[in-house]
Protein backbone atom coordinates (compact mmCIF):
# COMPACT_ATOMS: atom_id res chain seq x y z
CA UNK A 1 0.00 0.00 0.00
CA UNK A 2 1.51 3.43 -0.82
CA UNK A 3 2.54 5.60 2.16
CA UNK A 4 0.06 8.09 1.62
CA UNK A 5 -2.58 6.05 1.95
CA UNK A 6 -1.68 4.97 5.36
CA UNK A 7 -1.09 8.32 6.32
CA UNK A 8 -4.72 8.91 5.12
CA UNK A 9 -6.39 5.83 7.03
CA UNK A 10 -4.37 6.94 10.23
CA UNK A 11 -5.54 10.62 10.12
CA UNK A 12 -9.10 9.01 9.99
CA UNK A 13 -8.85 6.66 12.67
CA UNK A 14 -7.29 9.40 14.79
CA UNK A 15 -10.40 12.03 14.19
CA UNK A 16 -12.99 9.34 15.44
CA UNK A 17 -11.94 8.92 18.50
CA UNK A 18 -12.71 12.29 19.34
CA UNK A 19 -15.78 12.64 17.93
CA UNK A 20 -17.21 9.98 19.58
CA UNK A 21 -17.33 10.66 22.73
CA UNK A 22 -19.27 13.91 22.68
CA UNK A 23 -22.70 12.12 22.00
CA UNK A 24 -22.61 10.18 25.34
CA UNK A 25 -22.19 12.88 27.29
CA UNK A 26 -24.81 14.70 25.97
CA UNK A 27 -26.91 11.82 26.39
CA UNK A 28 -25.72 11.13 30.09
CA UNK A 29 -26.56 15.48 30.66
CA UNK A 30 -30.22 14.48 29.58
CA UNK A 31 -30.41 10.89 31.33
CA UNK A 32 -29.19 13.12 34.91
CA UNK A 33 -32.03 15.86 34.36
CA UNK A 34 -35.10 13.36 34.37
CA UNK A 35 -33.99 11.51 37.17
CA UNK A 36 -33.76 14.52 39.58
CA UNK A 37 -37.50 14.98 39.74
CA UNK A 38 -38.47 11.76 41.51
CA UNK A 39 -35.62 12.79 44.25
CA UNK A 40 -38.03 16.52 44.58
CA UNK A 41 -41.22 14.62 44.64
CA UNK A 42 -40.48 11.93 46.95
CA UNK A 43 -39.95 13.79 49.92
CA UNK A 44 -43.55 15.52 49.68
CA UNK A 45 -45.13 11.48 49.74
CA UNK A 46 -43.76 11.07 53.30
CA UNK A 47 -45.29 14.44 54.59
CA UNK A 48 -48.65 13.28 53.97
CA UNK A 49 -49.54 11.55 56.97
CA UNK A 50 -52.47 9.27 57.80
CA UNK A 51 -55.90 10.36 56.29
CA UNK A 52 -59.21 11.53 58.72
CA UNK A 53 -60.73 7.78 58.56
CA UNK A 54 -56.94 6.06 59.60
CA UNK A 55 -57.24 8.75 62.22
CA UNK A 56 -60.55 8.08 63.29
CA UNK A 57 -60.48 4.06 63.36
CA UNK A 58 -57.23 4.63 65.53
CA UNK A 59 -58.77 7.30 67.97
CA UNK A 60 -61.46 4.50 68.65
CA UNK A 61 -59.29 1.51 68.73
CA UNK A 62 -57.12 3.41 71.30
CA UNK A 63 -59.71 4.74 73.41
CA UNK A 64 -62.69 2.54 72.82
CA UNK A 65 -64.20 2.62 76.40
CA UNK A 66 -64.89 6.31 75.99
CA UNK A 67 -67.21 5.58 72.90
CA UNK A 68 -69.32 2.41 73.70
CA UNK A 69 -70.18 0.06 76.68
CA UNK A 70 -71.49 0.10 80.14
CA UNK A 71 -69.37 1.36 82.82
CA UNK A 72 -68.60 2.48 86.53
CA UNK A 73 -68.33 5.67 87.04
CA UNK A 74 -65.18 5.99 88.74
CA UNK A 75 -63.84 3.63 85.60
CA UNK A 76 -65.06 5.60 83.14
CA UNK A 77 -63.88 9.18 84.91
CA UNK A 78 -60.52 7.09 84.74
CA UNK A 79 -60.10 6.37 81.31
CA UNK A 80 -61.59 10.03 80.04
CA UNK A 81 -58.10 10.98 82.18
CA UNK A 82 -55.75 8.80 80.60
CA UNK A 83 -56.82 8.98 77.37
CA UNK A 84 -55.78 13.29 77.78
CA UNK A 85 -59.55 13.76 77.05
CA UNK A 86 -61.01 14.59 80.72
CA UNK A 87 -63.74 17.00 78.92
CA UNK A 88 -65.74 13.68 78.03
CA UNK A 89 -66.33 13.85 81.86
CA UNK A 90 -68.86 15.26 83.50
CA UNK A 91 -69.44 15.27 87.31
CA UNK A 92 -73.59 14.84 87.17
CA UNK A 93 -72.85 11.06 85.56
CA UNK A 94 -72.16 9.99 89.01
CA UNK A 95 -75.66 9.35 89.82
CA UNK A 96 -75.73 7.51 85.74
CA UNK A 97 -75.90 8.77 82.35
CA UNK A 98 -76.25 7.38 78.76
CA UNK A 99 -75.77 8.47 76.03
CA UNK A 100 -78.95 6.05 74.24
CA UNK A 101 -81.14 7.81 72.22
CA UNK A 102 -85.02 7.23 74.17
CA UNK A 103 -84.49 7.41 78.28
CA UNK A 104 -85.31 9.99 80.82
CA UNK A 105 -82.09 10.79 82.57
CA UNK A 106 -81.10 9.94 86.43
CA UNK A 107 -79.88 13.39 87.16
CA UNK A 108 -83.34 14.94 85.27
CA UNK A 109 -85.45 13.81 88.71
CA UNK A 110 -82.45 13.10 90.71
CA UNK A 111 -82.57 9.48 91.61
CA UNK A 112 -79.43 7.50 90.80
CA UNK A 113 -79.34 4.86 88.78
CA UNK A 114 -82.45 5.11 87.41
CA UNK A 115 -83.78 5.81 84.15
CA UNK A 116 -87.29 5.93 82.55
CA UNK A 117 -88.09 4.99 78.74
CA UNK A 118 -89.46 8.46 76.75
CA UNK A 119 -92.87 8.48 75.56
CA UNK A 120 -93.76 6.67 72.11
CA UNK A 121 -90.51 5.01 72.11
CA UNK A 122 -89.00 1.58 70.80
CA UNK A 123 -88.27 -0.35 74.22
CA UNK A 124 -86.08 -2.89 72.15
CA UNK A 125 -83.96 -0.19 69.97
CA UNK A 126 -84.15 1.80 73.75
CA UNK A 127 -82.11 -1.22 75.39
CA UNK A 128 -79.84 -2.11 72.74
CA UNK A 129 -78.24 1.19 72.60
CA UNK A 130 -77.99 1.50 76.45
CA UNK A 131 -76.01 -1.44 76.50
CA UNK A 132 -73.86 -0.05 73.37
CA UNK A 133 -73.02 2.82 75.15
CA UNK A 134 -71.13 4.69 76.52
CA UNK A 135 -73.09 4.35 79.40
CA UNK A 136 -72.23 4.98 83.25
CA UNK A 137 -74.07 2.64 85.69
CA UNK A 138 -73.32 -0.49 88.52
CA UNK A 139 -73.09 -3.74 88.12
CA UNK A 140 -76.76 -4.08 89.04
CA UNK A 141 -77.87 -2.42 85.96
CA UNK A 142 -75.66 -3.85 83.76
CA UNK A 143 -77.17 -6.94 84.91
CA UNK A 144 -80.56 -6.35 84.78
CA UNK A 145 -80.16 -4.18 81.30
CA UNK A 146 -78.56 -7.48 80.16
CA UNK A 147 -81.36 -9.75 81.06
CA UNK A 148 -83.76 -8.13 79.62
CA UNK A 149 -81.86 -8.07 75.92
CA UNK A 150 -81.72 -11.78 76.21
CA UNK A 151 -85.89 -11.90 76.63
CA UNK A 152 -85.76 -9.44 73.80
CA UNK A 153 -83.94 -12.30 71.58
CA UNK A 154 -86.12 -14.89 73.16
CA UNK A 155 -89.71 -13.04 71.99
CA UNK A 156 -88.73 -10.77 69.55
CA UNK A 157 -88.45 -6.61 69.29
CA UNK A 158 -91.70 -6.45 67.86
CA UNK A 159 -93.78 -8.40 71.38
CA UNK A 160 -90.87 -6.29 73.49
CA UNK A 161 -91.91 -3.33 72.04
CA UNK A 162 -95.82 -4.60 72.76
CA UNK A 163 -95.09 -5.71 76.41
CA UNK A 164 -93.08 -2.32 77.12
CA UNK A 165 -93.13 0.29 74.93
CA UNK A 166 -93.62 1.24 71.74
CA UNK A 167 -93.04 3.76 68.55
CA UNK A 168 -96.50 3.19 67.52
CA UNK A 169 -98.88 5.44 69.42
CA UNK A 170 -101.64 3.13 69.57
CA UNK A 171 -99.57 -0.03 71.17
CA UNK A 172 -97.58 2.67 73.26
CA UNK A 173 -101.03 3.58 75.06
CA UNK A 174 -102.12 0.11 75.66
CA UNK A 175 -98.90 -0.55 77.57
CA UNK A 176 -99.70 -0.41 81.44
CA UNK A 177 -97.82 2.17 82.97
CA UNK A 178 -96.08 -0.08 85.71
CA UNK A 179 -94.90 -2.49 83.12
CA UNK A 180 -92.76 0.11 80.97
CA UNK A 181 -90.00 -0.07 80.43
CA UNK A 182 -87.91 0.87 83.34
CA UNK A 183 -83.99 0.66 84.60
CA UNK A 184 -83.38 0.47 88.53
CA UNK A 185 -81.00 -1.13 90.94
CA UNK A 186 -84.26 -2.06 92.91
CA UNK A 187 -84.90 -4.72 89.81
CA UNK A 188 -81.76 -6.71 90.38
CA UNK A 189 -83.57 -8.58 93.15
CA UNK A 190 -86.58 -9.86 91.90
CA UNK A 191 -87.36 -12.18 88.61
CA UNK A 192 -88.03 -9.76 86.18
CA UNK A 193 -87.65 -11.51 83.06
CA UNK A 194 -89.55 -14.48 84.67
CA UNK A 195 -92.54 -12.12 84.86
CA UNK A 196 -92.45 -10.78 81.21
CA UNK A 197 -92.51 -14.21 80.21
CA UNK A 198 -95.73 -14.93 81.71
CA UNK A 199 -96.82 -12.02 80.78
CA UNK A 200 -95.88 -12.73 77.09
CA UNK A 201 -97.56 -15.96 77.56
CA UNK A 202 -100.84 -14.13 78.82
CA UNK A 203 -100.70 -12.11 75.40
CA UNK A 204 -100.53 -15.43 73.21
CA UNK A 205 -103.28 -16.91 74.83
CA UNK A 206 -105.65 -13.74 74.91
CA UNK A 207 -108.53 -14.57 72.33
CA UNK A 208 -110.49 -12.21 70.63
CA UNK A 209 -113.51 -13.52 72.43
CA UNK A 210 -112.34 -11.56 75.65
CA UNK A 211 -113.46 -8.46 74.56
CA UNK A 212 -117.02 -9.39 73.76
CA UNK A 213 -118.84 -9.68 77.61
CA UNK A 214 -119.31 -5.22 77.17
CA UNK A 215 -120.77 -5.70 74.08
CA UNK A 216 -122.98 -8.89 74.85
CA UNK A 217 -124.22 -6.78 77.99
CA UNK A 218 -125.11 -3.78 75.73
CA UNK A 219 -127.38 -5.64 73.54
CA UNK A 220 -129.05 -7.28 76.66
CA UNK A 221 -129.72 -3.40 78.09
CA UNK A 222 -131.42 -2.74 74.70
CA UNK A 223 -133.67 -5.96 74.65
CA UNK A 224 -135.70 -4.50 78.05
CA UNK A 225 -137.61 -1.67 75.35
CA UNK A 226 -138.54 -3.82 73.05
CA UNK A 227 -139.63 -6.59 75.53
CA UNK A 228 -141.76 -4.08 76.81
CA UNK A 229 -143.19 -2.93 73.40
CA UNK A 230 -144.28 -6.51 73.24
CA UNK A 231 -146.71 -6.42 76.17
CA UNK A 232 -148.25 -3.57 75.19
CA UNK A 233 -152.12 -4.10 75.29
CA UNK A 234 -155.14 -2.71 73.27
CA UNK A 235 -156.97 0.34 74.68
CA UNK A 236 -159.97 -1.48 75.08
CA UNK A 237 -157.84 -4.25 77.73
CA UNK A 238 -156.19 -1.62 79.19
CA UNK A 239 -159.69 0.27 79.90
CA UNK A 240 -161.40 -2.84 81.15
CA UNK A 241 -158.36 -3.76 83.70
CA UNK A 242 -158.40 -0.10 84.98
CA UNK A 243 -162.08 -0.60 85.13
CA UNK A 244 -162.08 -3.89 87.90
CA UNK A 245 -159.00 -2.24 89.67
CA UNK A 246 -161.43 0.51 90.44
CA UNK A 247 -163.98 -1.51 91.97
CA UNK A 248 -162.06 -3.22 93.74
CA UNK A 249 -161.03 -0.37 95.54
CA UNK A 250 -164.45 0.65 95.88
CA UNK A 251 -165.35 -2.65 97.66
CA UNK A 252 -162.63 -2.29 100.23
Amino acid sequence: MPARDLEEKATAETVEPEVMPAEPQGAKTEFQAEGELPAVAAPAVAAAGPTASEQAFDEDRDHSPLYHGMHRWEDYKAACESAGKPEKWNDNWVVGHTEAAGWIQPDKYRKKYDWQLERHTSASKAIQSFIKGPTICDFRIAAVATDLDTFRHEVGDKKFDQLLGSANSDEDAAVPVDQRLHLSRELYSIPLVDQLRERARQMDEKKPEDAEPSVKQEARVEEKPKAAAELDQSPVVVAQELGMQQADRELV
